[in-house]
């Protein structure tokens, strides 16, 4: 038997009713000792309530929950009280530290609980721990008096003062600055790869996937998916598959982001990316529902006018509270990304045989005429060719983007396009972020297999067609 498993388990509230709630649907997981877990999710998914199942603090409606051999949801009062203070230690988001109490009275007080009448021991076990993780100086201070981030710390420490194997932490890190949640999370890491605890952890945070080795995936109270480890980068570039070497090429012009954001997770980062490509002046509260927005209109939950609507409403209607004239320009932006992010996506086939070339060099001559038309007022024959050309190897993963960027701003006589740096990083940035979009095969109507997009999108290939003509009249007239 694993360490801990979960067999056939449901949390139903108020079964059979009216307002019946499914916060889980008969989930099924194993976890084996010393791994580092993430239940992953968005919020109301069902990750809380699983954690709740394992450390006890919940009953299943249905199915059995085993903590090292033992069915803990058949646990009276006193076996429940050991089993919390001495297999499982608790992280919490909101750090539930006993503000009446000085820091190391609330470190020690599981302590005293599990029935330990020696102060001295108990005390020096909880220095121990205060100056591991940085906050000895403040054991006589009160929870009040401290940042959030040594709160959280002084949390930790309370989590193990049992030596506990097993460690819950429920979004340990969601009320904390950026610096602060990265100190917290190494130290929970530290605490699984020098000391063998075994960590599950909450979080709807994309970015802190990295710091597991198993990831389960929840939505709507049920587990959709489940990874094990993260692949490393190769350095032996030349030998990784095309679909490898295109991951690898992005993950150099987005730093931080993993496999599992670009496959399962991959519409919030597109959000969050095409957000920050738009604009950096907003404030926070704006950025954050531009993203959710953006969310809704990469998953076809808004359409194109929906969501300029929703960019010029005020904040307090739902909206962005942009001015009329940059929702236009904001929307209109998006639309023209996510147009050409599918004229990277659909078959082009039969037009590329028109032409007597193939799709990707068909691909990169469209795109070298979106970009000339937005930002270049003329381009010769020559800088054509090599335009065209880097955009065809970047497409094709045989450049990453800062090759791209040099030789897009070196000269003729470096073999270069020539193009003013301010443009060429325009062009950069905006060829990364179709690259991104491109990536995922998650666009809803579209075919896997790469066929043509159907419905709505047959305006698309028209628009295609249209831009297929002006090519070969550009052709025509420089030949």
């Amino acid at each position: 038997m694993s360490y801990i498993e979960v067999k056939n388990a449901s949390v139903i509230y108020n079964e059979g009713s009216d307002i019946q709630m499914n916060a889980l649907l008969d989930v099924n997981l194993k976890i084996e000792k010393n791994e580092f877990v993430i239940f992953f999710g968005p919020s109301g998914c069902g990750k809380t309530t699983l954690l709740n199942l394992i450390s006890g603090l919940e009953k299943p409606s249905r199915g059995q929950i085993f903590v090292d051999g033992d069915e803990i949801a058949n646990f009276n009062a006193n076996q429940m009280a050991k089993f919390h203070c001495g297999k499982i230690g608790m992280v919490f988001q909101a750090y539930n530290l006993i503000l009446s109490l000085s820091v190391i009275d609330n470190v020690v007080l599981p302590r005293i609980f599990l029935g330990d009448s020696n102060k001295g021991d108990r005390k020096k076990r909880a220095r121990e721990l205060l100056e591991k993780f940085g906050v000895l100086a403040q054991e006589n201070r009160f929870p009040t008096q401290l940042s959030g981030g040594q709160q959280q710390r002084i949390g930790i420490a309370r989590s193990l003062i049992n030596d506990q194997p097993i460690i819950l932490a429920d979004e340990p890190v969601g009320n904390l600055d950026s610096k602060s949640a990265e100190n917290v999370l190494e130290l929970i890491k530290e605490l699984n790869e020098k000391e063998g605890k075994t960590i599950i952890m909450v979080t709807h945070n994309a970015e802190h996937l990295t710091f597991a080795d198993h990831i389960f995936y929840i939505k709507d109270g049920k587990i959709t998916q489940e990874t094990f480890g993260h692949k490393k980068k190769n350095p032996n570039f030349g030998e990784l598959k095309p679909e490898e070497k295109e991951f690898e090429l992005l993950s150099r012009s987005f730093v931080g982001l993993n496999e599992a954001q670009m496959g399962v997770l991959i519409i919030p980062f597109k959000a969050k990316v095409l957000a920050g490509y738009l604009t950096v002046l907003l404030g926070f509260n704006q950025r954050q529902r531009l993203e959710e927005l953006i969310t809704r209109r990469l998953s076809e939950d808004l359409d194109s006018e929906e969501f300029r609507l929703f960019l010029d409403l005020s904040s307090k209607k739902g909206g962005v509270g942009l001015d009329f004239r940059t929702a236009k320009n904001f929307s209109y932006k998006i639309e023209e990304l996510l147009d050409n992010a599918k004229m990277l996506q659909v078959e082009l086939l039969p037009l590329a045989d028109r032409l007597g070339i193939t799709e990707d060099e068909l691909r990169a001559k469209l795109l070298v005429r979106h970009f000339a038309k937005e930002c270049i007022n003329d381009i010769s024959i020559r800088q054509l060719k090599i335009f065209e050309r880097m955009i065809f190897k970047r497409l094709n993963n045989e450049i990453d983007n800062e090759k791209l960027l040099e030789i897009l701003d070196a000269s003729a006589q470096q073999e270069g396009v020539g193009l003013d740096v301010r443009v060429v990083r325009k062009i950069s940035q905006e060829l990364e972020v179709l690259l991104l979009l491109k990536f995922s095969r998650s666009i809803k109507s579209q075919d896997v297999q790469g066929k043509v997009i159907q419905g709505n999108n047959n305006r698309y290939l028209n628009l295609i067609s249209e831009d297929l003509k002006h090519i070969e009249a550009l052709e025509n007239s420089r030949t």
